[in-house]
């Protein structure tokens, strides 16, 4: 079956806007801060105990 791929170019995302306007000292403040946060999450998921 071959494999079909969407194209979204031509719709506008206004997120990526947001990213632009940002300086590279800001840019890097919201990966640090997104990295954090995908550790915790992941961490507090590996400790819970599974449910049955």
């Amino acid at each position: 079956m071959p494999q079909l791929s969407l194209n979204f170019n031509d719709i506008p995302i206004p997120e990526t806007h947001l990213w632009e306007q940002l300086d590279d000292e800001q840019r890097r403040l919201v990966i640090e801060i997104l990295s954090r946060l995908l550790i915790s999450a992941t961490r507090e998921s590996q400790q819970e105990p599974p449910s049955d």
